[in-house]
């Protein structure tokens, strides 16, 4: 099961608990974000131009939704975020880490999260699992390989938790729930 799987295990979980959260894909969420994710799913783009747009995207959510859930005490849980952009646009996009963080940085868009988990799977794993339909999951397996070892090599921070995603649901779910609870509760 995928990340926006667990996403939504975990908003379960939070609400069994009785904290308030709210949860958004990226790209995407707000009305304006959705308008954005739909021309950065075309194929044909320019890397650049994806950045901008998953930054525009990004910027809208943070003023408009993100920092309002923050300021009411709401958990925000995403099923991408920064560490996505420096993967795909970054990496993959042969922006570079560099470009592409100072770019987030100038737009207002690198907000840390407090946790961020790596969903670590096998590639060729994760390529049997997915059901192809965008640019990216449409990718060949040398694609997906370096996916995981960007991921994986940015996953240095305290924030990073690198859950291993090749294994039955309820372990993955409950790996994931132990480590929110104990940062919640800290």
């Amino acid at each position: 099961m995928g990340k926006s799987t667990h996403a939504r295990l975990l908003c379960a979980h939070l609400e069994q608990r009785g904290l308030p959260w709210l949860s958004l894909r990226e790209p995407g969420g707000s009305s304006f974000s959705e308008r954005l994710r739909a021309l950065f799913l075309q194929e044909g783009l320019d890397h650049m131009t994806e950045l901008l747009l998953v930054l525009a995207s990004r910027r809208e959510n943070i003023t408009k939704i993100i920092e309002p859930a923050l300021a009411e005490g709401k958990v925000v849980v995403i099923d991408r975020f920064i560490d996505s952009t420096l993967v795909y646009q970054g990496v993959l996009g042969n922006l570079g880490l560099e470009k592409t963080r100072e770019l987030m940085n100038l737009t207002g868009t690198w907000l840390e999260p407090d946790l961020t988990f790596i969903m670590d799977i096998d590639s060729g794993h994760s390529l049997a699992r997915i059901v192809p339909g965008d640019k990216f999951e449409n990718q060949g397996p040398e694609y997906h390989r370096k996916i995981r070892r960007s991921f994986l090599d940015l996953a240095v921070d305290k924030r990073h938790v690198i859950i291993n995603s090749d294994r039955k649901r309820d372990e993955v779910a409950r790996d994931i729930r132990e480590k929110v609870d104990a940062v919640i509760t800290a």
